[in-house]
């Protein structure tokens, strides 16, 4: 049987994240969780006892910040973490995901699919806009924030672009690798990445001072590696199936699962979804919980 690290990133603890470290314990699989440094508190020993058969690892490295490296490195932190387990698989989650199947059917599918990467990748015009976002500098992501609803700091950011290109600055003219993007929740297997935490100080200055970078990092990595035909789904066409994670864009950003949406969920070939909040439907968790809990 193969053996798989689950990679949590939560600002908090939540009926979701405690949902789905129940629905995932299993034998040969453990649990790396990064916890925001300006998150609430989370009590280590109620979260490690969610798990009856596997290891719960926590660690408060970060502080994160949307948009920012932060992301990037708590990730890459966990991954550093995790692969010293010897792991088959690495799964990259946050702490509003739940799977949609079972245990049984996650491990039998990666069985099946042993090798393949699950990445996710946008459209070519995507892929395109990557390139333009990363060949200049985004000195203000931090203070801009998701939302950017402060003049000053759109200001500062829209005339340092501006000069920028009137300067010509092009970051990516001397790269011997192009920038590709998609969704920064992924599962890999131990080859890439083992090989993306040994490589990664070749991409770690292309990202600083960039906007949004743990939707590119995995993907930029990949395709400059030897893993780059291994992929579960291949192409730019924004398929979520690729990574295996059922997200909806469409009605929101993303959307927040409700109970109603439960058949839907269920029917989704993807082993994982996101996202849930107990704030918005707590019912809509329980019942999968009641359904997967077996």
């Amino acid at each position: 049987m193969l053996r798989h690290a689950y990679l949590i990133l939560i600002h908090e603890d939540s009926l979701v994240l405690r949902r789905l470290i129940q629905l995932l314990d299993y034998e040969d699989c453990d649990f790396y969780i990064h916890v925001d440094r300006q998150g609430s508190y989370v009590d280590r020993e109620i979260l490690q006892a969610c798990a009856e058969k596997s290891k719960v690892f926590i660690y408060r490295k970060y502080k994160v910040h949307w948009g920012t490296n932060s992301i990037t490195n708590a990730e890459l932190y966990l991954l550093k973490q995790a692969i010293k387990g010897k792991y088959d698989y690495y799964h990259i989650l946050s702490g509003a995901d739940l799977p949609i199947k079972s245990k049984n059917q996650i491990m039998q599918f990666f069985e099946n699919n042993n090798g393949k990467e699950f990445i996710h990748f946008g459209t070519k015009q995507y892929q395109n806009d990557i390139q333009q976002r990363y060949n200049v500098y985004h000195f203000f992501s931090k203070q801009l924030g998701r939302k950017r609803d402060k003049k000053l700091w759109v200001d500062l950011e829209t005339y340092s672009l501006a000069i920028q290109r009137r300067l010509k600055i092009d970051r990516t003219r001397k790269k011997d690798f192009s920038f590709y993007g998609g969704s920064n929740w992924c599962s890999i297997t131990s080859g890439f990445a083992e090989y993306a935490v040994k490589n990664y100080s070749k991409y770690k200055k292309a990202f600083w001072a960039t906007q949004i970078s743990d939707e590119a990092v995995w993907q930029t990595i990949l395709m400059d590696s030897p893993y780059h035909d291994k992929l579960y789904i291949s192409g730019f066409d924004n398929n979520y199936n690729a990574c295996l994670r059922y997200i909806d864009w469409n009605r929101g950003t993303p959307y927040v699962f409700k109970n109603k949406d439960f058949d839907e969920l269920m029917a989704s070939n993807c082993m994982f979804a996101r996202k849930f909040d107990s704030k918005t439907d707590k019912d809509i968790i329980e019942k999968i919980y009641r359904k997967l809990g077996v």
